[in-house]
């Protein structure tokens, strides 16, 4: 009986270290905008969970409820995410065989939280501070094939004026990049100083600050 929980101790380590070796990344993709996190590679029937750190240290907090079973990717929300907030992830397999049990560590792995995907709708605009043209992302939770959104992205001064108007009209889910040459409605380069970028669809607004050198 012995030799046997001992096979069975080896062999559930042995394939824990196989595991180890395939060093997977891991990946934040943000569905319906909300943060989640998985590793790449296949892991069906193991079993684990997944803690988050602030990125400038502290005590791992799990995300999960309670240990998952993995029907092939590994993966978990973190609906407490901070948008804008960097954070550090630690992935905990469990790997059985049998009657053992051998345990295998990923991370801890370095995110930044989008703050333009990590939400219902979101806006971003970069370089920024820029004198020049700028890109701008606008993003809308869900995936491309879903049914596409009707939205608005304009540029407005300090005082609420609308000065330049991006889109106006139907919005693809997920992430759209649009160009601006830096002009206002009327061809004219916008001055230096401070402007708000608002985008807003699905009944949802995020903005934008935006600084023009």
């Amino acid at each position: 009986m012995r030799v046997r929980s001992l096979a069975l101790v080896l062999a559930a380590l042995a394939l824990g270290a196989t595991l180890a070796l395939a060093e997977p990344q891991m990946v934040v993709r943000y569905p319906n905008g909300v943060p989640q996190v998985s590793i790449t590679g296949e892991y069906p029937g193991v079993t684990y969970t997944v803690s988050r750190a602030p990125a400038r240290g502290g005590v791992f907090e799990p995300i999960t409820e309670d240990f998952i079973l993995c029907l092939g990717s590994c993966y978990a929300e973190d609906r407490s995410a901070v948008p804008g907030e960097s954070y550090r992830y630690r992935f905990d397999l469990v790997v059985l065989n049998g009657d053992a049990a051998g345990f295998v560590t990923y991370g801890p792995f370095l995110a930044t939280i989008s703050p333009a995907l990590a939400r219902p709708v979101g806006v971003f605009a970069f370089p920024n501070p820029g004198r020049g043209a700028m890109s701008v992302q606008l993003h809308v939770a869900g995936v491309p094939t879903d049914r596409a959104a009707q939205g608005e992205a304009a540029i407005y001064d300090l005082t609420g004026r609308r000065v330049r108007m991006l889109h106006r009209g139907a919005v693809a889910r997920g992430l759209t990049t649009l160009s601006w040459d830096g002009r206002d409605d009327r061809g004219e380069l916008l001055r230096g100083g401070v402007y708000l970028l608002r985008f807003t669809a699905d009944g949802h607004q995020a903005i934008a600050r935006i600084v023009r050198r």
